[in-house]
């Protein structure tokens, strides 16, 4: 499990807990290093014993995505579509839903989630750095957050139109993903820091932020799959509710007569962690900091400000999750043990 201490500074939250990461990992020779990486034209294959465990590709439609997830006994825990256009078995509908992303639907009026003409974009800055040792994996990179795209009239992973100087420019975020665990428990870890390169407005909006597309036999609506909160809450009673973690389970192949799950937990220091859920029994797995007014109406403690939030420019916003996938489907006991460990790593 990591055990850096993670710090809040500004931009220079990811790129500490590099550092701290990266002094630990500095011992292991790079001929025994069991995670290993494999760069490619605007893409990163990243392995663990000589399996693929997921690829980042700088652009994926408007924006960076990890895809496929691959997680224990060489299933893939993600939707393949629209990566793979003519994906069999699996609904062709929300083509920005790509495995695994981090965006949000109206900032200053822009909308980032959404694909297509007149919609943001999120850009990759120069080259991702990248470590690997025996026991983990770890990829620092920059993005840039942009409004007024145009068009997109592809969905290839090597898109670059709607990244040019006419764009405005809203934020810049500082990432960095920690791919560790085991064949048994694969582990990852997002941390944003991002950065107003403007006066920013963050929407009142269902639409964000950090999010996942669960494999198409999992979705819990037609499927069997489930969903379960850390508050108890299950299937659709979880949308809209803020919770600790919420784990999403069920098959991930239509044909194969096992469980497994998806568990998305949010660190407490994370910028309001006590954010809604847009997570849906269609597939849609998110959780969103700044949405109020589209989710219940709850008397929640010390619960965002309807209305959206206002970010300064020049000042950044943290955010710090960890994506588990793993056999079976939790209880409440289990994923609870899971977030006590990542709430003990240490973030300020």
């Amino acid at each position: 499990m990591l055990s850096a201490k993670i710090r809040y500074s500004g931009t220079c939250f990811p790129a500490l807990l590099a550092i701290a990461i990266l002094s630990m990992l500095c011992y292991s020779p790079a001929n025994s290093q069991d995670y290993k990486f494999e760069k490619n034209d605007r893409s990163i294959d990243i392995y663990h014993d000589g399996e693929l465990v997921t690829t980042y590709h700088y652009r994926s439609g408007s924006k960076p995505i990890l895809w496929p997830l691959i997680g224990p006994d060489g299933m893939k825990f993600s939707r393949d579509y629209p990566m793979v256009p003519d994906s069999k078995n699996e609904e062709h509908d929300h083509p920005h839903h790509r495995s695994i992303w981090m965006t949000f639907g109206e900032i200053n009026k822009h909308d980032l989630w959404a694909e297509g003409k007149g919609m943001g974009v999120i850009c990759q800055i120069g080259e991702p750095e990248i470590k690997s040792s025996m026991e983990q994996l770890s990829l620092i990179t920059k993005h840039e957050w942009k409004g007024g795209l145009k068009d997109v009239s592809s969905v290839s992973t090597n898109q670059t139109d709607g990244c040019s100087e006419s764009s405005p420019s809203l934020a810049t975020c500082d990432a960095t993903f920690l791919i560790h665990g085991t064949k048994e428990e694969r582990v990852m870890d997002f941390l944003y820091s991002v950065t107003a390169n403007q006066d920013l407005h963050f929407g009142d909006t269902k639409e964000g932020m950090f999010a996942i597309r669960v494999p198409e036999a999992m979705r819990a609506d037609k499927a069997g799959g489930h969903i379960l909160s850390s508050e108890g809450r299950k299937d659709a009673d979880t949308w809209g509710h803020p919770a600790r973690w919420v784990d999403y389970s069920g098959r991930v192949e239509k044909n194969l007569d096992k469980t497994y799950g998806i568990a998305i937990l949010v660190h407490p220091k994370s910028f309001q962690a006590n954010g809604r859920w847009h997570v849906r029994t269609y597939g849609l797995f998110a959780h969103n900091p700044f949405g109020i007014k589209d989710f219940p109406k709850l008397e929640i403690p010390n619960q965002p400000a309807a209305g959206g939030y206002h970010l300064p420019k020049g000042q950044s916003l943290q955010f710090a999750y960890r994506v588990i996938l793993h056999r079976g489907a939790w209880t409440i006991e289990e994923a609870d043990e899971r977030f006590s460990q990542f709430a003990q790593t240490k973030v300020r």
